[in-house]
């Protein structure tokens, strides 16, 4: 007879699941996609029925679907001239905009893949990844096209809105036949050794994901859905194919309106987005605003009412967040996210209710169509109900590999040694809920998520190894799941001179903003444990020395003062100088939307929030503040 103790063990809650059962997942039949699962082929079914419904609305441009579809055709026929064909990877690197929407779709009617990539990325950052990828052509805008520091051999190809001779210009190519087992697209994320690594998806596995969310949010032609992210993060793949692929629009924030909820708001409310899709992070810069500003458009009523669904996923949710969304957009649906971009955008969701709010945590939910999410022992066996483990994700959303590194392919993309299934191993943990759902716990290792951002804490050391003098370095991320920075620990070549300010200015020619370390201490020796390893845990609790030069600032003007009595509000510190950093203090986006409204309620000065990202000290941002007045 079986002890209590033995039966939790072996007959678990999950033993008559029929997806689940005793050792892991069953296997799963392998799926036969129809022959329209591609990113495209329903635009291009669209722009036939609906040619004049607006596809694509940008600050500059609004384009219909006819628009789009001559465009993307026009892109398509350019590529087919430059040797793109069927598997050819394409680079598309550009400030948000419309082109955007134009140009990836031009790649994939050409037969290729898209590799979308940030111009604002360092040269180093962004050869790499093009070498990476051996892309030799490239999608641009004219202006990134000049501005950027191209390696030798590529060809740049313009993406620009037509001449009124090219409006009438017919293709000169047919697209390309594609079947859903093609690649759509290459996603670079941060690499542990210091390179990116590709993330390789197909058709049908990303329009697989697609369709599950449009089917849950019954999304028709009559939806907007507004493009905030950034098109190298894979939420943009829904933000773009989702409304397209239904006739609806996308509705896309110019690259100035990247910090700044109040343009958002305006956006919203001038076009009816119904949906939001994003960080959790941007949707609380959004209720931080309307709660400490004087949100007076007329319009603002618009935008309140139109929305009809949040859709949150890229990092945590704070328990009150979806009170406050509540709060401004009460018809609005919450709905929390979550996967990996290595199983195409997202592979499980939870609808978000009031009593949610009674949790520790916002569930992470349930499996999403076709895929399966499940807690796993080191055997990929199924954990019994409340029994932490790893999270991992099968089914037809995980993607073929990373590109050119079978090492990392075979190291994260597993086969579940009892069904023969393969398995992503996302490196996360959670634990199975009794009533099905899966909680998520954080991870324990050397990867962070950051204002949204997956970050490998090597990727950043590898970088800054690469600095001159650099001879060692250790990054840690101290802080909790809602205030997490990165802060850099190096010891330098013997006789070098450089400072912390110098290593941080170094690295920043390497790696993305969002990746710099927001502090940098020179250590003449690393701590270390016992057993000779570096003390990271005793890395994270070191506090950066006072800055002298800092300490003996003091304010010169009224503004200064001002300013400089707002920050003691911010963080508890002894001591504060004009020439401390905002966000090297541990200032984030949401503080900052806090203090310009308290900026403009003391000093009368109407800022937009993306002055304190570019003027970040007390000093630099009373300056702001003098010219403001003066320009007034």
């Amino acid at each position: 007879m079986n002890s209590v103790a033995d039966s939790a063990w072996f007959a678990p809650a999950w033993a008559n699941d029929p997806e689940l059962g005793p050792g892991g997942l069953r296997p799963a039949p392998e799926h036969e996609f129809p022959s329209d699962h591609t990113l495209h082929s329903r635009f291009i079914e669209r722009a036939a029925r609906t040619p004049g419904a607006v596809a694509v609305i940008a600050r500059d441009r609004r384009l219909s679907y006819a628009d789009v579809d001559a465009e993307s055709a026009r892109v398509a026929s350019l590529l087919a001239a430059h040797g793109t064909t069927t598997g050819t990877l394409v680079g598309v690197v550009m400030d948000k905009g419309w082109e955007q929407v134009v140009g990836s779709l031009g790649v994939l009617r050409a037969g290729g893949a898209y590799v979308p990539m940030d111009p604002h990325w360092p040269a180093r950052r962004l050869a790499d990844v093009i070498a990476a990828a051996g892309l030799d052509t490239i999608l641009a805008q004219p202006a990134v096209r000049d501005a950027v520091d191209w390696p030798d051999g590529l060809t740049v190809l313009d993406v620009e809105a037509p001449t009124p001779l090219g409006r009438t210009a017919a293709r000169t190519a047919a697209d390309l036949p594609v079947t859903p087992r093609d690649v759509a697209y290459v996603i670079y994320t941060s690499g542990s050794t210091g390179v990116p690594k590709g993330v390789v998806i197909e058709h049908g596995a990303a329009v697989n994901t697609i369709l599950d969310v449009n089917d849950e949010l019954s999304l028709t032609a009559d939806d907007r859905v507004l493009g905030l992210s950034a098109l190298n993060f894979d939420l943009s793949v829904y933000d773009i194919f989702g409304p397209l692929s239904v006739g609806g629009a996308v509705v896309l924030p110019g690259p100035e309106d990247a910090r700044e909820p109040g343009n958002w708001l305006s956006l919203m409310a001038e076009e009816s987005v119904t949906v939001w899709n994003g960080v959790p992070a941007l949707m609380a810069m959004v209720c931080e605003y309307l709660t400490s500003s004087q949100y007076t458009d007329p319009r603002s009523s618009n935008a309140r009412s139109a929305l009809r669904a949040v859709l949150m996923s890229g990092d945590w949710i704070p328990v009150a967040l979806p009170v406050e969304i509540r709060r401004f957009f009460p018809r609005a649906e919450q709905w929390s996210l979550g996967g990996a971009t290595e199983a195409s955008i997202w592979s499980i969701r939870h609808r978000i209710v009031p009593e949610d709010t009674a949790l520790p945590s916002i569930p992470y939910g349930t499996s999403m169509r076709n895929q399966k999410v499940f807690v796993a022992d080191t055997l990929l066996r199924a954990r019994p109900t409340w029994v932490v483990g790893e999270i991992c994700i099968a089914g037809i959303g995980l993607a073929r590999e990373y590109l050119g590194d079978a090492e990392k392919t075979a190291k994260s993309f597993t086969v579940s040694p009892d069904t023969g299934e393969r398995v992503y191993r996302t490196g996360d943990w959670g634990r199975l809920l009794p009533d099905g759902e899966i909680e998520f716990l954080g991870r324990d290792d050397m990867q962070v998520k950051i204002g949204g951002h997956r970050i490998e804490l090597g990727d950043v050391e590898a970088a800054l190894l690469r600095c001159p003098e650099v001879a060692g370095a250790v990054v840690t991320a101290p802080g909790d799941r809602r205030r997490r920075r990165l802060v850099a620990h190096v010891v330098l070549e013997a006789g070098a001179g450089r400072t912390g300010a110098d290593i941080k200015k170094a690295a920043g020619e390497l790696l993305p903003p969002y990746m710099i370390p927001a502090l940098v201490t020179v250590w003449d020796a690393l701590p270390l444990t016992a057993n000779g390893k570096v003390d990271r845990a005793s890395l994270a609790r070191h506090e950066e020395e006072p800055d002298t030069e800092g300490e003996n600032a003091r304010p010169a003007t009224e503004e200064e003062q001002t300013l400089l009595s707002l920050w003691k509000g911010f963080f508890e510190t002894s001591s504060l100088s004009v020439l401390d950093n905002f966000f090297e203090l541990g200032g984030d986006s949401l503080q900052a939307v806090r203090l310009m409204a308290k900026v403009r309620e003391e000093l009368d000065a109407s800022l937009p929030v993306s002055a304190l990202f570019s003027a970040p000290t007390v000093r630099s941002l009373a300056a702001r503040v003098q010219e403001s007045r003066a320009a007034a």
